[in-house]
């Protein structure tokens, strides 16, 4: 897991994502509504490819390419293997069921290389 979750409001521009995932050096940012602090979803690195001339004083909204999917900190390995394979999903957010604030992010990376690394280190 990522212990960072970098996060703009539905009130931000398309501009204003793309700073923020620039100056977090970041490939995906939540976008989340300011009054209720919902995750409403993530507007990738990938999903930024078809926004390329895109005006960037466009809603961050309009650039949302992926569901705030969300998996518990407890979860297992095998849970959020699972939940990453499914299409149109390439991260997790890390929060308890009751919706509490987000304690990080799981990617595909984190899954396989990370993991694959530490199952190599010495017992």
């Amino acid at each position: 897991m990522t212990p960072e979750v970098y996060s703009v409001t539905d009130e931000a521009s398309l501009g204003d994502a793309i700073d923020a995932m620039a100056d977090h050096r970041v490939h995906a940012i939540l976008v989340v509504g300011k009054r209720t602090g919902t995750p409403l979803g993530w507007v990738t690195t990938r999903g930024l490819l078809g926004l390329v001339e895109a005006d960037p004083a466009t809603p961050v909204t309009d650039a949302i390419t992926e569901e705030a999917r969300s998996i518990e900190p407890t979860a297992t390995l095998r849970a959020a293997v699972y939940a990453l394979a499914l299409p149109g999903v390439s991260r997790l957010l890390v929060r308890s069921r009751d919706g509490g604030e987000p304690e990080g992010v799981v990617t595909q990376y984190d899954l396989t290389v990370k993991a694959t690394r530490l199952s190599r280190l010495p017992a």
